[in-house]
């Protein structure tokens, strides 16, 4: 199908009857024979086109709420010159409508079918059994905090110039993010102060890690460690020892694991008893899939 007869088919499904509730929303845009675009279906269009966890913030702008509505009515008119030369009888644009309606109306059984979210306080008792029932699951290694100056190897007088950032350092008073501010090569921790954040052995090139979590108290600091990313200085700032993540630590995420699993079995469900009912004719697709395209 070419684009043109894609346009025409989106356009003709946006072309539909509005329902009592739609027809009392507010009007945003009007046009030409009796268009009219409401709140309601501008809520419905961004509920199509944009990530729900960005909807809220985009609808607050007022350009944006143009941008959809306009589209809306732009859509609507097309539909309606579409109708008119009864466009939406050719073959390809009808199978494209019939298949648009299919889709929506899919989506709206599925969303029958997660129905309400599971009750959270059972969610809760739930996850708090798992927890329980599989200790070794939450139990996070070592950990450590540091933050370093780096010097690429390949700059001029390298070796020289971490030497002397180290008799800095470890002059009395110094302030290791500041020198590692002003000096460290590696641009994503140098605006952090050399702060690497938390992280468990394995995480680093083999000669920082062996170093970095050698040194014993926050506020030690390395000799000079060299790695392929030139030369190191590091400094410890926390120890976490191995343990158990507590569950309130966990809960959260547990239950919304739990959650999305109780939705997916409920579709899972549901579907199970079409498919077992769908036939597929292997020499059928076959076939088709070997035709030029």
């Amino acid at each position: 199908m070419n684009r043109v007869s894609l346009t025409l088919a989106a356009a003709a499904l946006c072309f539909a009857s509005l329902d009592a509730s739609i027809a009392s929303a507010p009007v945003l845009v009007t046009g030409p024979n009796g268009i009219a675009v409401t709140t309601e279906e501008v809520l419905a269009e961004a509920a199509q086109r944009l990530p729900a966890d960005v909807r809220a913030q985009a609808l607050a702008d007022p350009r944006n709420v143009t941008t959809l509505a306009n589209d809306i009515a732009m859509k609507r008119a097309l539909a309606a010159q579409t109708e008119k030369a009864q466009l939406d009888k050719d073959p390809a644009v009808a199978l494209q409508l019939r298949l648009a309606r299919e889709r929506v109306l899919a989506e709206a059984r599925l969303a029958q079918i997660d129905g309400e979210r599971p009750d959270r306080a059972a969610m809760e008792k739930a996850a708090l059994a798992e927890y329980r029932a599989q200790p070794d699951t939450f139990v996070t290694p070592e950990q450590i905090r540091a933050r370093h100056i780096l010097i690429d190897a390949r700059s001029c007088d390298a070796e020289a110039r971490i030497a002397q950032l180290l008799v800095q350092a470890r002059a009395p008073g110094a302030d290791f993010a500041a020198l590692a501010s002003e000096h460290s090569h590696d641009p994503g921790s140098a605006k952090r102060g050399g702060d690497l954040g938390f992280f468990e052995r394995g995480r680093m090139a083999r000669e920082f890690d062996k170093a970095a979590f050698a040194l014993a108290n926050p506020g030690d600091l390395s000799d000079v460690v060299r790695t392929s990313f030139g030369f190191h200085i590091i400094r410890l700032e926390e120890r976490k020892p191995a343990g158990r993540q507590p569950f309130e630590a966990v809960r959260d995420s547990m239950v919304q694991d739990l959650i999305n699993r109780e939705i997916r079995n409920r579709r899972r469900l549901a579907t199970e008893s079409i498919s077992k009912d769908i036939q597929l004719d292997q020499e059928a697709i076959a076939a088709f899939a070997k035709q030029p395209r």
